[in-house]
């Protein structure tokens, strides 16, 4: 059996593609819990804590930075949205945020595009919350 891999933008190997029956047999040795009595939050906060610190250890720089560094180019696009629909009816701009999440409904989840039109209609989501009534026509 030839191995498939997942490969992202870059070419770089991201994912091994498994045959029906492998997958199956790995679901087999590790199964669901039935129910979210055994769930701690407490536990998964501390286990996403780990993560986080083991990822501190890669090349590069800190995961607060990325971190923050990210957060400020959402905040930079929310700016730049919300200008850019300030003043458009409430209706129009409640409007775009369905078509685009229509639009990427109707895309596969392997591609980037149907990400960023999920992304979109978030941004979008909390701006129609925010808009005051008077806007709405």
């Amino acid at each position: 059996m030839a191995v498939r891999y997942v490969v992202d933008e870059n070419g770089e190997r991201v994912a091994v593609l498994l045959e029906f029956e492998e997958y199956e047999k790995l679901l087999a040795q590790h199964p669901a819990q039935e129910d979210d009595e055994d769930f701690d939050p407490e536990d998964a906060e501390r286990r996403i804590t780990e993560f986080v610190s083991s990822a501190d250890e890669l090349s590069g720089p800190t995961v607060e930075e990325l971190a923050e560094h990210t957060a400020g180019l959402m905040r930079g696009t929310w700016d730049e949205l919300e200008s850019y629909m300030r003043g458009k009816p409430h209706n129009k701009v409640l409007a775009t945020e369905l078509q685009l999440s229509q639009r990427a409904r109707s895309m596969q989840p392997d591609d980037p595009e149907q990400w960023r039109h999920y992304a979109a209609t978030t941004l979008l989501s909390g701006m129609i919350s925010t808009r005051s009534d008077s806007s709405r026509q």
